[in-house]
């Protein structure tokens, strides 16, 4: 089993609170996530035209040119914006403890700017100036904190009329529910399935929930669970596990699958895949910026990864689970179709032991930070920052100076801002120091 990587003193010297019994059970399920077992496992103005003037009477013409507002200033006289600052993950950063819940597993912005904060065991809470509201959603008769389920991810429609709420049943199936939204208010037991799929183990259910920049519901799925891939999943188009998946749930009943898709036409393929071969997608995101994909895989042995790419790019990317493991082989030769990671590091090394991914920040606070990848890992709880170029090359990689607990989660606020999720109960905020 991986160690914590970090000394005893180390651990305790940080907020440290009783686990409740789901939070302890998913801790342990989280590590022996990172085991390589056979045993269940738990677990990115216009121009302005010159138009000459009505022609002025000539006795009125000194008059009217006395009272003419004066000219603008020349261009060089006018006010110059200053740019951003170039990224620098030397920056002084601290986190500001905005909530403390039992379990805070995912954030996502109303369609009015409330910031709302899902807790595993299956509430979903408005956080206010007051502090957390009561909650607008209630699940929690309907999954289970059992390993690594409950629920696990939340988005809104882009036209804010849907919550769309990622969980597990008391089966441990995948569900997807889709929650009404009327004049932005949540209408929490106005519900229905939109997506469903049994989970073969009860971890590596991924679970993420994204809407994209195109409008569609994005899901990440793990391979199913178990050590190495027993279904072999990652790999197989028959299944829409250890994948991402797009769907539109306002385009049928229970949903539409995107014209755009890429196994549409493949016989015998799940047609709601738009990229495979994920062992664990602990965590992707949109970069607002530039719509670029990011996807955290937690490894299984050796390699927790990074992946990038451009939305254009992403129907029909494989990136390499089972048979590839970050840039190693693991249970066969590299696909040619292979996308490797931008990013990888060492599951047993310091870092830690389960990559939690992972925003780009796009905030104001900090402009240090326009543009960087922020992640952690759950094992090693360190917010880091990674700076990667057009091209897909590593321009910077930096421990940040700051530690967020347990990190099972990033999310945004309506301004950009980035707060830091703890398993344990803590909900902060990355501010300059």
């Amino acid at each position: 089993m991986r160690s914590l990587h970090r000394p005893a003193a180390d651990r305790r010297a940080r907020r440290w609170r009783p686990r409740s019994a789901p939070t302890a059970l998913l801790v342990v399920a989280l590590l022996l996530a990172a085991c390589g077992t056979d045993e269940e496992e738990p677990g990115d103005p216009p121009p302005v035209t010159d138009v000459d003037p009505d022609p002025v009477p000539e006795d009125d013409a000194e008059a009217t040119q006395d009272d003419a507002e004066p000219d603008p200033p020349a261009d060089d006289e006018a006010a110059v914006e200053e740019p951003d600052p170039e990224p620098d993950l030397s920056v002084a950063l601290g986190l500001a403890e905005v909530a403390v819940m039992d379990s805070p597993i995912a954030g996502a912005v109303g369609p009015d700017g409330t910031f709302y904060l899902a807790e595993r065991a299956g509430t979903v809470h408005p956080l206010t100036d007051d502090g957390l509201g009561d909650p607008v959603v209630d699940i929690s008769a309907e999954t289970t904190t059992d390993s690594e389920r409950g629920l696990l991810g939340l988005a809104f429609a882009a036209d804010g009329d849907a919550l769309y709420l990622s969980s597990t049943d008391d089966d441990g199936a995948t569900v997807l529910t889709e929650v009404a939204v009327e004049g932005g208010e949540i209408r929490g037991e106005q519900r229905r399935t939109v997506f469903t799929l049994d989970q073969p183990f009860a971890n590596h259910n991924g679970g993420d929930v994204h809407v994209g920049p195109d409008g569609f519901v994005y899901l990440a799925l793990g391979d199913g669970g178990g050590a190495g891939d027993p279904v072999e999943a990652g790999q197989d188009l028959t299944t829409p596990l250890g994948a991402l998946l797009r769907i539109d749930p306002a385009g049928g009943d229970p949903y539409a699958v995107p014209s755009t898709n890429p196994f549409l036409d493949t016989e015998g393929a799940a047609p709601e895949i738009v990229a495979y071969g994920l062992r664990n997608p602990w965590r992707f995101s949109f970069d607002p910026a530039t719509d670029g994909v990011w996807i955290a895989d937690v490894g299984q042995d050796e390699r927790e990864e990074v992946n990038r790419v451009a939305l254009d790019d992403l129907p029909g990317a494989n990136f390499g689970w089972n048979l590839m493991e970050g840039t190693r082989e693991f249970a066969g030769a590299e696909p040619d179709d292979h996308v490797p990671p931008v990013y990888e590091y060492d599951t047993r090394g310091p870092e830690g032991c389960a990559i939690t991914g992972g925003v780009v920040y796009r905030g104001s606070a900090i402009p240090e930070l326009t543009g960087v990848y922020l992640y952690a890992d759950y094992c090693n709880g360190t917010v880091r920052g990674l700076l990667v170029d057009e091209a897909g090359e590593v321009v910077d990689q930096a421990e940040l100076g700051i530690d967020g607990g347990a990190v099972v989660s990033f999310a945004t606020d309506a301004d950009g801002e980035v707060y830091v999720l703890d398993l344990e109960g803590a909900v902060t905020r990355i501010e300059p120091a």
